[in-house]
């Protein structure tokens, strides 16, 4: 049966398209590009890239990995292994997290955020321009300024954060940081998830009091009820919003509310507990 004229080809299968990107790269990548353009701008749309400028610095650098050595990449995708689009869902997921860190350096802060504290200003460039968790903020605040400001400090600042942003400058912030981060099951034990990962970088003794302070947190975490503890993680290890928050749990009455409980006695349990020491050098 022959196809109309002027009518589009009909699309290839995965492994049809796979066939053809080995024996021809560039009617391939033609090809690919056809039938696939709707997906990739679909799954940055979906990744919180809304601003169409924006959503086509994606998509551009996307393609560019995809392209590149002869669509090397693309034609490494095994069709039995799955279907393209989940895969092509995962390398878009992975272009975004470069962008978003990319664009770290020429972002400007808030209006609202440029009128907090210096402290507080640091701490959004930290957890939201670098994507660092909140552990791992309070050891760079530690090493930049030789201030121990600790993981209660850091949720206090968050919260200070929080509370002057916009629903639309949250909910932006808050999209680009959760598709930033590994996903995190909810139903995972506490032992089983972990609050920032040690920096490889760090000297032994830099290393062993980062471990005491990620200790000390996930101590006071696992003093709070199951509810409360992953209220804290989503809120401020996750970047949900409270409204997110209050739908995934399904929770009843005003969430900004019992978060601030919650911290309250976060804080004092971080805040009675000795902060970490230098461990000294040599052995008795």
């Amino acid at each position: 049966m022959h196809r109309p004229p002027g009518s589009p080809p009909a699309p290839l299968s995965d492994e049809a398209l796979q066939r053809l990107l080995a024996d021809d790269p560039d009617r391939g990548w033609e090809t690919f590009v056809h039938q696939h353009t709707r997906t990739l701008l679909a799954l940055i749309e979906r990744g919180g890239v809304t601003d169409h400028d924006e959503a086509m610095e994606v998509y551009v650098q996307v393609c560019e990995r995809l392209a590149a050595a002869d669509c090397a990449r693309l034609r490494q995708h095994d069709p039995a292994k799955g279907p393209l689009g989940a895969w092509l869902a995962r390398v878009v997921r992975h272009a975004m997290v470069d962008w978003i860190r990319s664009r770290a350096g020429r972002r400007r802060l808030f209006t609202a955020v440029r009128d907090l504290a210096p402290l507080d200003r640091r701490v959004f460039e930290l957890y939201y321009w670098e994507q660092r968790g909140p552990i791992e903020v309070a050891e760079r605040l530690h090493m930049e300024s030789g201030r121990e400001v600790g993981l209660a400090g850091v949720l206090d600042a968050l919260a200070r954060i929080d509370a002057v942003l916009k629903d639309r400058q949250r909910s932006e912030l808050v999209s680009f940081v959760a598709r930033a981060h590994r996903a995190v099951s909810l139903e995972a034990s506490a032992e089983s998830r972990p609050i920032d990962p040690p920096d490889p970088t760090r000297g032994p003794e830099d290393a062993l009091v980062a471990a005491e302070r990620r200790r000390a947190a996930a101590a006071a975490l696992a003093g709070l009820p199951a509810e409360d503890a992953v209220i804290v993680r989503l809120k401020f290890f996750e970047g949900l919003s409270d409204a997110d928050i209050g739908r995934v749990l399904h929770l009843d009455g005003p969430i900004a509310a019992r978060i601030q409980r919650i911290l309250d006695g976060l804080r004092a349990r971080l805040r009675a507990a000795p902060p970490p020491a230098p461990q000294e050098g040599g052995t008795s």
